[in-house]
């Protein structure tokens, strides 16, 4: 939340400094092409009951990388004070995290999330005809693959919170900048017997931090 609140009051301090273009007002349907800095991060639990009691092992793991993103959408003019943006979010590549168990490398699980598509919603206060800051709220579905003798799960959702801005290039073209976090639900999978028992399970909870920006055209 600190680090929400510190982009919210930078986005802010940009504005301040930026003189307003002579482009027109932007609003209506557009399409978006843009790239994202990412960290995923992993809080993990495993327990494992084969050999030790309820013997728990916890940790948090994480990585880095770059995607681009693809998106449609419809936004309110800047003839009000507030506005809205609708839209839906293509996010194409993968982000793949490990956890580890107390036993041995074949007892690792692995977690590959990849291809997520977002709905949002986001309020806009429209600071000129020109520039807008919004806070966004979003649902993310992504594809999951899990490698390892465990139970496999193919999908998860997640909820995404943003704040941004949204400034006016030219006539039809805008730039968005964006950064935020998706909170997935936690995942469970357990052992399947081969390397790792049957009475242990794994828990995971992906979170993903990301710094977007974003350029686009408006019909």
């Amino acid at each position: 939340m600190n680090t929400i609140k510190s982009v919210l009051f930078a986005v802010l301090a940009s504005l301040a400094f930026t003189s307003a273009s002579s482009a027109a007002g932007i609003g209506g349907v557009y399409l978006e092409v843009g790239s994202s800095a990412i960290g995923s991060e992993l809080d993990g639990k495993i327990v494992e009951t084969a050999t030790t009691p309820n013997e728990t092992t916890t940790g948090q793991i994480g990585k880095t990388a770059v995607t681009s993103s693809y998106g449609l959408g419809f936004m309110t003019d800047r003839s009000r004070k507030f506005g809205l943006d609708v839209g839906y979010m293509w996010l194409p590549g993968s982000a793949t995290i490990k956890s580890k168990t107390t036993d041995s490398t074949a007892s690792n699980v692995t977690f590959e999330i990849s291809d997520s598509t977002e709905y949002y919603i986001a309020p806009m206060l429209n600071i000129t005809e020109d520039a807008s800051i919004y806070v966004k709220y979003g649902e993310t579905d992504s594809d999951i693959k899990v490698t390892g003798d465990v139970t496999k799960i193919t999908s998860m959702t997640g909820d995404n919170v943003a704040v941004g801005t949204i400034m006016s290039w030219g006539s039809n073209l805008y730039i968005r900048t964006e950064a935020g976090m998706t909170d997935y639900n936690a995942l469970k999978v357990t052992g399947l017997g081969t390397s790792v028992a049957t009475t242990t399970t794994v828990t995971a909870t992906p979170t993903i931090h990301y710094g977007k920006i974003a350029i686009g055209y408006k019909f």
